[in-house]
C-alpha cells in the first residue's frame, strides 16, 4: 500500500515538473520572439515609416480642408511628387534651408 502511494506521489511529482517545463519553454518561445522582433531593424523601420504616413494622411486630410479650393490642386501635386519622388522633396527642403539660413545671416550682418 505505502508502495502505491509512493508511485502515485512520484507520479504527481513528476507530471508537476513535465508541466513546469512545459511552462519554462512557452516563456521562452514568447521572449525569444519579444528579442527576435526588437532585433529586426528593417521590420520595426516599415511599421514606424507606416504609422508616420498614416499621420501625415490624416494631418494632409485636415489641413486640406482649411486650404482654398484652387491651391488644393497645386497641394495634391505636391503631395504626388512627394509619394514618388521623396529625394526631390528632400533637395527642395535643404535648398529652402540654406536660402534662409543665408537670409538671417545676411539680416544679422546688417
Amino acid at each position: 500500500m505505502s508502495q502505491d502511494t509512493s508511485r502515485a506521489g512520484r507520479a504527481g511529482e513528476r507530471e508537476q515538473l513535465v508541466a513546469g517545463i512545459e511552462q519554462s519553454r512557452q516563456d521562452l518561445v514568447r521572449t525569444v520572439r519579444a528579442l527576435s522582433a526588437k532585433v529586426d531593424v528593417p521590420a520595426r523601420v516599415r511599421g514606424r515609416a507606416a504609422r508616420m504616413r498614416e499621420r501625415v494622411a490624416v494631418s494632409l486630410g485636415q489641413t486640406e480642408q482649411n486650404i482654398p479650393e484652387p491651391a488644393r490642386g497645386a497641394t495634391r501635386q505636391v503631395a504626388d511628387v512627394a509619394g514618388r519622388r521623396p529625394a526631390l522633396v528632400y533637395g527642395a527642403a535643404g535648398v529652402g534651408a540654406v536660402a534662409a539660413l543665408l537670409a538671417l545671416s545676411r539680416r544679422r550682418r546688417s
